[in-house]
């Protein structure tokens, strides 16, 4: 969680701002933020089973005045208001078609001066080994160094605020849940070999982070 309470310091989250997360799943950072520094959140994932969760989870932390989660497809998202800050953490740019695309959304969406919070997997380096990306299953052009990032944030007329790397106990706390799921999946005969591939892909992501990938949460807004 430091890596998100730092993020939402140098944001200068506060509670007379609104935020909206975007592919929120179970309302994790959303509602750390809201905690930590009273923003006010909204969250939309396409999963009811997620935004139940969320919405659950934070009514036990009594947050449910600070925190709104709902069930809807962002392909075809259209708020109705516009907010402080997007988040956009790992859900992936191609829903919108691309990272282009996907900041017109969030330029759409946002407060003049508003800031995004933006995560996604970078190369460490180019070539990438390729027993790395056969592992992973990816390619060179799958994620960005954190060089091209920065070029891409000069293509878009995107001002960096900051950076942070996570760590691998950040990493480790976000997939925590998913692979206790997983490893009660392996028991069933019928999703064992899928839950047992998923478990491989965990294994080798967390061998190569921080050698040949990083997760960065940038927070950027337009200039």
């Amino acid at each position: 969680m430091h890596t998100l309470h730092a993020a939402g310091k140098l944001a200068q989250l506060s509670p007379e701002k609104t935020l909206i997360e975007l592919g929120c799943g179970k309302g994790f950072p959303a509602m750390f933020w809201a905690s930590a520094f009273g923003v006010k959140v909204e969250g939309v994932d396409r999963s009811q089973a997620f935004v139940d969760y969320a919405n659950s989870r934070a009514k036990l932390l009594n947050l449910q005045d600070q925190t709104c989660f709902s069930a809807q497809d962002l392909k075809t998202f259209s708020p109705t208001k516009k907010y402080d800050f997007v988040s956009f953490l790992g859900v992936g740019t191609d829903i919108y078609g691309g990272k282009r695309d996907a900041f017109d959304a969030f330029r759409s969406m946002l407060k003049p001066g508003g800031a995004i919070f933006f995560s996604e997997p970078v190369w460490t380096a180019k070539p990438v080994p390729a027993p790395v990306l056969q592992a992973l299953r990816c390619t060179n052009d799958t994620f960005l160094t954190k060089a091209e990032t920065r070029q891409l944030w000069r293509n878009l007329k995107l001002e960096e605020l900051g950076c942070f790397v996570a760590s691998k106990e950040d990493w480790e706390l976000y997939v925590r849940a998913p692979l206790r799921s997983l490893k009660e999946m392996v028991l069933k005969p019928e999703l064992a070999a899928d839950a047992s591939m998923f478990l491989e892909d965990f294994r080798m992501e967390h061998e190569a982070a921080g050698r040949d990938w990083d997760d960065v949460l940038w927070v950027v807004k337009f200039a």
